[in-house]
């Protein structure tokens, strides 16, 4: 019998807190637990690399994490801040697709992410919930909530069909771009999120434009 002790490395206690920092999202409804969560969701792979202790064990469990932290997290907030029979039907498929799109992750050995990786699905998904909430009053004298309601839903079933498609994204961005995501993950903790939005967004459309391009 396997002592758990004895095979927790130093990168696992990392990747612990990140499911942590997904619980808390849910219990205190904030979003920005779940952007704690994506840097500690990259440091374990990173320091897993570094100190040669990548691991079948360290693999499951970042997975397990991440359906919590990036799956059930932000499907929760979206239902919970926008509390509608279409956000639920939209939570659940994005709680899915999630789901699916870690279990297809974890048979598949390609250089590159195969469908939106789901930390980036949960940032698209939160940022945009945060746009909607920050600027719902200015949106209510344009539109009604209910197509508002309606608007985020579609989003999250997009992202979430999105994650579990063929669409090719890279899974090491150049310095520069890591740069400026580490930054704008900063910006949002403080409460600027706007920036955050340009790089989840161009992020996103990155994989469909290329795959535009090499399809024509």
């Amino acid at each position: 019998m396997f002592k758990i002790k004895n095979i927790v490395t130093i990168s696992d206690y990392i990747t612990i807190i990140n499911i942590i920092l997904g619980m808390f999202a849910i219990l205190f409804h904030d979003f920005r637990f779940i952007y704690g969560a994506i840097v500690f969701d990259a440091l374990d792979g990173y320091i897993a690399r570094k100190t040669n202790t990548v691991s079948d064990f360290g693999a499951q469990l970042d997975s397990l994490c991440d359906v919590v932290s990036f799956g059930v997290a932000p499907a929760y907030l979206l239902y919970f801040y926008f509390e509608n029979i279409s956000t639920l039907i939209a939570s659940l498929i994005f709680l899915v697709c999630g789901a699916l799109r870690l279990a297809r992750f974890g048979v598949l050995n390609v250089k590159y992410f195969v469908g939106l990786p789901i930390p980036a699905g949960a940032l698209v998904l939160s940022v945009f919930c945060q746009l909607f909430l920050r600027y719902s009053k200015d949106l209510g004298s344009i539109v009604s909530m209910d197509i508002n309601n309606l608007a985020i839903s579609l989003l999250a079933v997009l992202v979430g069909l999105i994650m579990i498609s063929d669409i090719k994204y890279p899974k090491y961005p150049n310095k520069i771009a890591l740069m400026l995501f580490g930054i704008s993950l900063l910006l949002s903790l403080v409460g600027i999120f706007e920036v955050l939005f340009i790089c989840v967004i161009g992020y996103l459309l990155y994989g469909i434009l290329k795959m535009d391009m090499e399809g024509s």
